[in-house]
């Protein structure tokens, strides 16, 4: 212990002594460890991490899929949720839930709730407790017993300023009085954010067994301690056979997902990628610091071999000078921290709400203990990892060696010249696998930007309501509505159109339907035609700027007493009707039958499709009715204004309210930053492995410029014997750029054949291009190239202005 506190003592005064050094050593390492402390704590939040949950393992999702039309992941009707509850084996408990968003009156400034109907055992399946009151009972998951409601902690706070006294009061809710039950403790969360619950209660006539056709729950479930995923799966396989021939088909079954992965399945490969590529970059500025330690040992030969001398064994000169190393990785590391904070801050400022509602563990991102742990971890062994090389090479010096080589102008062994160099062909392979990812990244998001999304989302403002039932029961009622709100919102300044739409593109609010085609006869066993419906008024394609192909649009003729009419998308009508005018043909939605009979809508225009699901998302067909025909309580407004359409949000927030002054609206967004959010991950992504492989770019230059400035230093007296013979300046110029280059040469060779193989990681992240794509491959190299070419210029341009007479008057 003696040995070590004197050998700190020692290291802190050399490492004062040396401020330059230090300073760039620490810098260089704080980088590295403080980017790998930043990605490596929302690794932990998201990927590691347990969540919240009791035995959070145990709790899986179960979804409906169709293979047939892409649809992976489909909600649960009612009847299906109750033969899974019922009819299964592998689960202690089976929870339904649907959305259920709520208008807050009475109490202040009206205000929409993200609101939740679940079934009684809904916290029960999550092993969560009420922190005061308690949560549902069965009793109370039953039509007319239901009107009771759990308040989360948030909502708790924010809206009632935590009062003890809420439990036990009513609130009103669309209309309607709610007894408060329970209150949720601060830890419980769920994605997306919810506000409010009320037990789900479905009616009568959602349990017919009839009613397979109509999918919106959501249902998780709690494994038996027991059984584990597949054997869950395999028993649902059975049971999809079961139920197939009577209700769904062929081409129908049932998927079950871990909660964690339904969480964080689309995320992991991007993180993992992430991690990789900040490990790289501590690896780059290790080397670098590597290289200085050895340009350092060289200068301490003699207090060495003094040492040495003196009787010191060569374990005990190592321990030394690893202590040095370790200090310089711990130092830097304290930064680290520091920058990882920073980091983690504009991580979680950059995620919009909407998304990071999804990633549990995201809310609580941060310098816990653990990920304080791996920041002290990650020091200590970069010290010993950039400063093994240099100790032990330092440790063994030759004096005959370093009399023949040291002798002239202080000249040092060819080793160390080897392991200098070789450092810098690792430093620069790793940085050319960084920049092909992030040129990669790059282009796949240029081509991802060039994607025409089928409207034009400038200018454009979005607004979500939601009528509730018990003020607007009749769709005469809805209609008057959104007549009345319309009328009112194209009087005011600056709007150029108005319309509504009840599912907004790229926002994740979509939902489809079967349908029938006219004239198609569907095989038994065989899927009908499915896509995504839209209720729309009248401007909602001029609102949106979505072109038409053939027809017409919407008009005001189009009313609930008129013929009843439909618009379909250039997908839907090239798949159904090929080579045909699909103008005057007819189709029919399942949700939009009456009494079981089809009701027939004629297809009177044919619009662009809409990369509803992201730029990069499945294309599907889109079918719209007009909304006088079929109005619907959740909808969208959507203001095309002549500017900044974000100034239009308080002056149309009044003009909803002169309609209906309890009439709140939410979720307010420009279309714009719609778009821009579905491309949050891939942008996310880009943005950061570009900050690192620029980073890595930037330690590797500075490496190829270190290690050329010492080789010119070394060989001051060389050069100058070459001036004196006869040696122009371009000849030590090619001289000294041609040994850099050759560096740089073998490191972009071997960095090419681990970006091939390193690549292939990222097929998932990639949009229009390849994973060896020709220019990325191409174009990077050369960019290293120059950036190498430059920095082995300065040195060499240094070197040509060596005066002879001066070198060899120095030797």
């Amino acid at each position: 212990m003696d040995k070590l506190l004197s050998d700190t003592r020692f290291a802190i005064r050399t490492l004062i002594k040396s401020p330059g050094f230090t300073a760039v050593a620490v810098i260089a390492l704080a980088l590295g460890i403080g980017a790998n402390t930043a990605i490596f704590s929302v690794v932990d939040a998201l990927l590691i991490r347990p969540l919240p949950y009791k035995n959070p393992e145990r709790l899986i999702l179960i979804w409906h899929n169709y293979p047939q039309i892409n649809l992976p992941q489909a909600s649960i009707c009612v009847p299906c949720y109750h033969e899974y509850r019922d009819m299964t084996s592998s689960f202690e408990q089976v929870a339904a839930s649907t959305g259920w968003n709520v208008a807050l009156t009475g109490t202040g400034e009206p205000e929409r709730l993200q609101g939740s109907k679940v079934s009684y055992n809904y916290f029960a399946t999550f092993g969560a407790e009420a922190a005061q009151g308690r949560t549902f009972i069965e009793s109370e998951d039953h039509p007319g017993t239901n009107s009771v409601v759990v308040l989360s902690h948030g909502l708790w706070v924010r809206r009632f300023g935590a009062n003890p006294d809420i439990v036990g009061t009513t609130l009103t809710l669309d209309g309607q009085s709610y007894t408060v039950v329970g209150i949720m403790p601060s830890d419980f969360v769920v994605p997306q954010m919810v506000d409010i619950w009320t037990p789900i209660a479905f009616p009568p006539e959602q349990l017919a067994a009839n009613n397979h056709g109509n999918e919106f729950l959501t249902v998780i479930g709690r494994l038996k301690p027991e059984i584990n995923i597949t054997q869950a799966q395999a028993e649902m396989n059975t049971l999809a056979d079961q139920l197939r021939p009577q209700f769904y088909g062929a081409n129908w079954g049932i998927s079950v997902v871990s909660l964690r992965e339904q969480l964080v399945g689309d995320v992991r490969p991007a993180l993992l990628i992430l991690l990789g590529a900040v490990g790289c970059v501590l690896l780059i500025a290790c080397a670098n610091v590597a290289n200085l330690l050895l340009a350092r040992a060289s200068a301490r030969t003699k207090e060495i071999a003094i040492r040495t001398a003196l009787g010191a064994n060569r374990w005990r000169i190592v321990q030394q000078l690893l202590t040095e190393s370790v200090l310089l990785g711990v130092l830097g590391g304290v930064i680290g921290i520091g920058l990882a904070y920073l980091g983690i801050r504009l991580i979680v400022l950059g995620i919009p709400e909407n998304v990071s509602s999804m990633m549990i563990g995201l809310r609580d991102v941060g310098l816990n203990l653990k990920v304080l742990g791996f920041t002290m971890a990650v020091s200590v062994l970069t010290g010993v990892l950039f400063g093994l090389v240099p100790a032990f090479q330092a440790s063994r010096p030759d004096f005959n060696e370093a009399l023949k080589e040291g002798g002239r102008a202080g000249s040092e062994g060819g080793r160390h010249n080897l392991v200098r160099s070789a450092l810098v062909v690792f430093e620069v392979a790793v940085a050319l696998i960084l920049l092909v990812g992030a040129g990669l990244l790059i282009r796949s998001f240029s081509r991802l930007q060039e994607v025409n999304p089928g409207f034009n989302p400038n200018n454009v403002l979005s607004m979500q309501l939601t009528l509730p039932r018990s003020k607007y029961a009749e769709n005469d009622q809805l209609s008057a509505f959104y007549n009345r709100a319309l009328d009112r919102i194209k009087t005011l300044p600056g709007i150029q159109s108005v319309a509504f739409g009840t599912n907004l593109p790229m926002s994740g609010n979509n939902s489809s339907a079967s349908f029938s085609v006219e004239g198609l006869q569907v095989a038994q066993g065989e899927s009908s035609p499915h896509g995504d419906p839209h209720m729309v008024s009248t401007d909602y394609f001029k609102t949106m700027q979505i072109p038409l192909q053939r027809g017409r649009y919407f008009t005001e003729q189009d009313s609930k007493d008129s013929l009843p009419v439909t618009i379909v998308d250039e997908v839907l009508a090239a798949r159904y009707w090929p080579d045909q005018d699909p103008i005057g043909k007819r189709i029919a939605a399942f949700f939009d039958s009456k009494n079981r009979q089809l009701n027939w809508r004629t297809v009177v225009g044919v619009v662009k499709n809409v990369k509803r699901y992201g730029l990069d998302g499945k294309i599907k067909e889109q079918y719209y009715f007009p909304q006088s025909q079929s109005p619907q309580r959740n909808t969208y407004l959507l203001a095309r204004s002549d500017g900044d359409p974000s100034r239009l949000t308080g002056s149309i927030r009044e003009a909803i309210h002169e309609v209906d002054k309890d009439q709140p609206i939410y979720r307010v967004m420009t279309m714009e930053q719609v778009v821009s959010n579905s491309v949050l991950q891939k942008r996310f992504a880009m943005v950061l492995l570009g900050i690192f492989a620029g980073v890595a770019l930037l330690l590797a230059a500075v490496g190829i410029y270190g290690v050329m400035a010492y080789s010119v230093t070394q060989r001051t007296h060389e050069i100058g014997i070459r001036m004196a013979l006869g040696a122009q300046q371009k000849d030590v110029l090619a001289l000294v750029v041609r040994q850099g280059m050759l560096m740089t040469g073998i490191g972009v060779a071997i960095g090419l054949g681990g970006a091939y193989l390193a690549t292939k990681l990222m097929v998932s992240l990639l949009f229009g291009i390849g994973t060896h794509d020709p220019l990325t491959f191409v174009g990077i190299p050369l960019l290293l190239g120059g950036v190498a070419l430059i920095a082995c210029f300065v040195p060499a341009r240094r070197a040509t202005r060596v005066d002879p007479m001066i070198a060899l008057r120095y030797e």
